[in-house]
């Protein structure tokens, strides 16, 4: 082994301590430390960014988690953010980067298009309401009401 410490004082003038490139474990961790850092980088972006079938199996799961449960909206509101959280609380894929757009309103439904930069393929999900109390008076105010939805592949 050699004499040469695996760490030494930097030569800079500094109290820091530096790999001694004259010990052969030094030496190891002046080539290791690079490589384990670059992968460590690489490994995060790649779990930072959709792939096909992580937004295809969150929109699915979003939308089975959305269907038959009962959510506190009137008819005539904007449910991206309710789908939005369903889809990232699924439990797949980085859960960021999701685009929800409306794309129709109608008397008997909303349908939804997700999509991400990261994909190129899009997702519809068609959410209908029921009201929990149809005998209510006022049919456009928030009351509790069961949605029923379906998701499939492309744009609505």
């Amino acid at each position: 082994m050699s004499e040469d410490p695996v760490f030494a004082r930097s030569a800079w003038g500094t109290n820091r301590y530096v790999y001694n490139h004259r010990n052969p474990v030094g030496l190891a961790l002046i080539v290791i430390a690079p490589i384990v850092a670059i992968c460590a980088m690489i490994g995060l972006r790649n779990s930072s960014r959709w792939s096909e079938g992580e937004l295809r199996t969150a929109v699915h799961q979003g939308a089975e988690d959305l269907n038959g449960s009962t959510q506190y909206v009137s008819p005539d509101m904007h449910l991206g953010t309710l789908i939005r959280d369903a889809v990232e609380d699924s439990g797949t894929g980085p859960g960021l980067g999701l685009d929800v757009s409306q794309a129709l309103v109608e008397d008997d439904g909303h349908d939804y298009t997700i999509s991400t930069e990261d994909t190129n393929t899009k997702y519809c999900i068609r959410v209908t309401m029921a009201r929990v109390d149809p005998n209510s008076r006022f049919p456009f105010i928030r009351q509790d009401h069961h949605l029923t939805a379906k998701a499939s592949e492309g744009s609505c």
